[in-house]
């Protein structure tokens, strides 16, 4: 009498005597140990490939780490004037260029009146082809300039002293710009 425990069993390894089926199951552990420890080989083989710079041989002064000619930029744009008093913050700000574009945030932070530093913009971004297409005042101020292939938003912030936050943000715009103002 053959008991089943309903678990399935290869194809003909029924009809396998119990040695065989033993030395059959002892093949196939033999195969995936041997099939394990072939992957384990490859994946060793291809890290070390990845790691070549471990394994080549260089003279010292090869070894020693390139000097990189240090990347300068100019946290300014020449055509944004900006009022006296106003201190860069490097930490906030950002300036992305490359051939042919420049793109950036640049944060300010000085003294001064929210109504005079909105009037400074406003009378001063005409001398650099900028026009004003935007003026929002409120608490704050929000400023939005345009000219051939550009946008400039302005953002004057009052902070918890006498210190106010100028963010002006500029960037290229695909779009085409109206008629000259008289």
């Amino acid at each position: 009498m053959v008991l089943s425990l309903g678990l399935p069993q290869a194809q003909g390894e029924a009809a396998l005597p119990f040695p065989q089926k033993r030395r059959r199951r002892s093949e196939m552990t033999r195969r995936w140990k041997n099939l394990f420890w072939a992957g384990m080989i490859l994946f060793l083989i291809a890290g070390a490939y990845g790691c070549g710079d471990l394994f080549t041989v260089r003279t010292v002064r090869e070894r020693e780490p390139e000097t990189k000619q240090p990347i300068t930029t100019s946290y300014r744009f020449e055509d944004i004037p900006l009022p006296p008093g106003m201190n860069l913050n490097r930490k906030e700000s950002f300036v992305y260029e490359t051939k042919t574009t420049r793109t950036g945030l640049l944060v300010y932070e000085g003294k001064g009146e929210m109504e005079k530093l909105a009037n400074f913009f406003k009378e001063q971004m005409v001398n650099y082809q900028w026009r004003l297409v935007s003026n929002f005042e409120l608490h704050n101020v929000m400023l939005t300039f345009i000219k051939e292939g550009w946008i400039s938003v302005i953002y004057i912030l009052p902070q918890d002293d006498e210190t106010k936050r100028i963010e002006i943000r500029v960037g290229p715009i695909e779009i085409k710009i109206l008629p000259p103002s008289k």
